[in-house]
């Protein structure tokens, strides 16, 4: 079976993806975005691993409404057991989310097949909005997904806006 590189898991979050979600970070990325939030899974020899089916052991317990954002690093840089994992999960009744770095045209089709929401784009530094939900950047979009067809959800769309309060 398939090991991942992970930094972390986030129980509970309203802004890593539509409603309240758990987070799985994966470790690894390469591109090195100036100003990034999550630097600390740059490295892809830091962190710890775990088989795919541990992950979706973990996500069982940590993930209570079945609703999972995979974040990272980079998670696409770890392909097939990214793959692996969402297959897993999908099987399992979960909503997943992606946040990628990558542009939404370097996706693989197979993966926007499996899963529900993507954020993509690279977070770049000077177009940095912290008034945006989901996203870091203004550049950066993010898509609902069903059966890999894509619909951008505007930034700021109440209507997949769940409150933390």
């Amino acid at each position: 079976m398939k090991e991942l590189h992970y930094a972390a898991w986030k129980q509970e979050s309203c802004d890593d993806g539509p409603g309240v979600r758990s987070v799985l970070f994966l470790q690894g990325c390469s591109k090195g975005c100036l100003g990034c939030h999550n630097a600390k899974t740059h490295d892809a020899g830091a962190g710890y691993s775990a088989s795919v089916l541990e992950l979706v052991q973990q996500a069982e317990m940590m993930c209570e409404n079945k609703r999972i954002t995979i974040s990272g690093g980079e998670p696409l840089e770890q392909m097939e057991g990214l793959h692996s994992l969402v297959a897993l999960l999908k099987d399992e009744g979960f909503e997943i989310c992606v946040y990628t770095g990558w542009s939404i045209e370097q996706v693989p089709a197979s993966l926007l097949q499996m899963i529900d929401y993507i954020k993509a784009g690279p977070f770049i530094a000077s177009l940095r909005d912290t008034t945006l939900q989901y996203v870091g950047s203004s550049n950066q979009r993010m898509f609902r997904c069903v059966c890999g067809n894509l619909t951008e959800i505007p930034i700021g769309d109440a209507s997949y806006t769940v409150s933390c309060a």
